[in-house]
């Protein structure tokens, strides 16, 4: 594919994981040429990485077009999806977070932490297995995005009128050039455009250590002595970790957490699944993978035309699966800002948001998750915690309900979903109110601008995003001349821009407490107001980018 500015696209995407994907589709759904180049085969196995999807994350697939695929994929329709906490997989439980399987989240109250949460895409517990090739599929089969396996970037220029990156074919060992617009990092924590751009991590380095086992085993599911989940958590004083169910039969993936003595040469990885599982086991490894837990974030995600996402931007540990997830937001908030300059409505100054904005939240969420980690952490074992008998038990209900009150908020992130707001952008009209405070477990719904937009169900059932248009949408009580004026200055501009009226439903208008409500196209409120403001142009203007951009000038 080739534009009129001798480009072989507009956007190049290096990376073929979830972020690098959806970053992929919302640009074609805005009619952006995109390439996407992947360093592995197209056959390559995949390795079981994240396991959850946020709700804000299947709101997003729910846009694109891919949540009820994506909803289906992975473990089986009845298969439960509970947190549980044991001595041992084969051992004692110490209690659980009940979810249930993935055909019953759409009921009304399914009685789980998350299942009243303002959304109609809960969260939905998949294997990156299963994800990944959902959403693969789909960008392969989208017209406007060319997706090249065995396409290794061994280097990338930003030439000013656009990039060109040298694109190595290991298979073949042919190289060759390609041109773009923009590029886009999102080629996980060895990012080669993380280099190209000159970033730097900086925070915590090394938190924790894991080795990670995908693994085939029958005698798992047999020998389970208890109700199914869909992960476990291990905790004894010997070895810590999680087990994971895959596919609800015989795929699992078995997190072993070093302790703080060992080193990774100097373990044996089946030694270390049989500490947690409790006995020796059938199991076939498949794949097995060592990390270390870190909170680091990139001082930059931006030198002119090229820009970072997901892990290139921002590495912490994977608790909730807070990284990829935070890394699918960082996709569509670019994505938005990259058509718009592209289709000329929006300035090259709006890209200069996109770090102004999401460079503080890779910090917010990754002090999160270490946060949780620390937390959980500190909850001290008791003596007994593996004792039959008496005070066993009584051992392990005491430690159990520790835990559990520790550990509620990594399975009720309401807040990391849905109350992060933006802060300090110079496309956001800010006014004197303030945006409720940031809690892992806690949201209140507020048109605050830079929160996302309030949630609402309709009287038929159906939801206010689904109304909400692909770029700006003003969303109004009715009072048409109020709305006339904004259509008009955006019609001048060259702004798209849908209105919707929710006067005919209360719950919507309950929370947009404010008649004129201008929502952006990642769902973000850029500004409220009670009228249009005297200065209508100016404050488009604004939201576009090009007010920046004429200030500079």
């Amino acid at each position: 594919m080739s534009d009129t500015n001798g480009c072989d696209c507009d956007v190049l995407v290096v990376g073929a994981g979830p972020v690098g994907l959806t970053l992929a589709m919302d640009l074609a759904s805005r009619g952006v040429s995109v390439r996407v180049l992947e360093a592995r085969p197209a056959d390559a196995p995949a390795h079981p990485k994240c396991n959850t999807t946020s709700a804000r994350s299947m709101e997003i697939f729910r846009r694109l077009g891919v949540a009820a695929e994506v909803r289906r994929a992975g473990l089986p329709a009845d298969h439960p999806c509970d947190v549980a906490y044991a001595t041992r997989f084969l051992g004692h439980e110490l209690g659980r977070f009940p979810f249930p399987a993935w055909s019953r989240r759409y009921d009304d109250a399914d009685g789980s932490l998350d299942g009243t949460w303002p959304t109609p895409e809960p969260p939905h517990r998949i294997s990156q297995l299963y994800l990944e090739p959902v959403l693969r599929r789909h960008a392969m089969d989208t017209l406007s995005i060319a997706v090249d396996f065995d396409a290794e970037v061994t280097a990338l220029t930003d030439r000013g009128a656009g990039v060109e990156a040298l694109v190595r074919h290991p298979a073949t060992g042919s190289e060759r050039r390609l041109r773009a617009r923009f590029a886009v990092g999102c080629d996980g924590a060895r990012s080669l455009v993380r280099k190209a751009i000159g970033a730097k991590l900086h925070g915590d380095d090394n938190l924790s250590r894991t080795r990670s086992v995908y693994l085939r085993s029958h005698d798992l599911k047999a020998r389970q002595p208890r109700a199914a989940a869909w992960m476990t958590w291990i905790i004894n004083d010997e070895r810590r970790g999680n087990v994971i169910a895959l596919d609800g039969e015989s795929l699992w993936l078995c997190h072993c957490t070093l302790r703080r003595e060992e080193a990774f040469d100097a373990t044996d990885t089946r030694a270390m699944i049989a500490q947690v599982i409790g006995a020796p086991v059938d199991v076939e490894i498949l794949a097995a993978e060592d990390w270390t837990g870190r909170r680091l974030v990139a001082d930059r995600y931006r030198a002119g035309n090229m820009f970072l996402a997901g892990d290139a931007a921002h590495l912490w540990i994977p608790y909730g699966g807070f990284g990829m997830n935070a890394g699918i937001e960082d996709a569509i908030s670019l994505g938005w800002m990259l058509a718009a300059t592209l289709k000329g409505w929006g300035s090259s100054a709006l890209l200069d948001a996109y770090e102004a904005e999401r460079q503080p939240i890779g910090e917010q969420v990754s002090r999160a998750a270490q946060r949780l980690f620390a937390e959980q952490g500190r909850v001290r074992l008791p003596a007994a915690l593996e004792d039959d008998g008496p005070d066993g038990d009584g051992a392990r209900r005491a430690y159990g309900a520790a835990l559990l009150a520790t550990d509620k908020a990594q399975f009720n992130p309401v807040g990391l979903n849905f109350a992060i707001a933006y802060g300090g952008s110079p496309v956001i009209a800010y006014d004197d109110g303030i945006a409720p405070a940031f809690e892992i477990d806690r949201y209140e719904p507020s048109t605050t601008p830079g929160c996302r937009a309030p949630q609402a169900r309709l009287r038929d059932g159906a939801w206010l995003h689904d109304l909400l248009g692909p770029d700006f949408t003003l969303v109004t009580h009715g009072r048409t001349p109020l709305s006339t004026a904004f259509q008009a200055a955006a019609t001048r501009q060259g702004l798209p821009l849908a209105v919707v009226d929710i006067s005919a439903e209360p719950q919507a208008a309950a929370l947009y407490d404010h008649p004129l409500v201008l929502v952006r196209p990642d769902q973000r409120v850029a500004w409220r107001g009670h009228a249009p403001p005297a200065a209508i142009d100016a404050l488009l203007e604004r939201v576009r980018g090009a007010r920046q951009q004429e200030a500079r000038s």
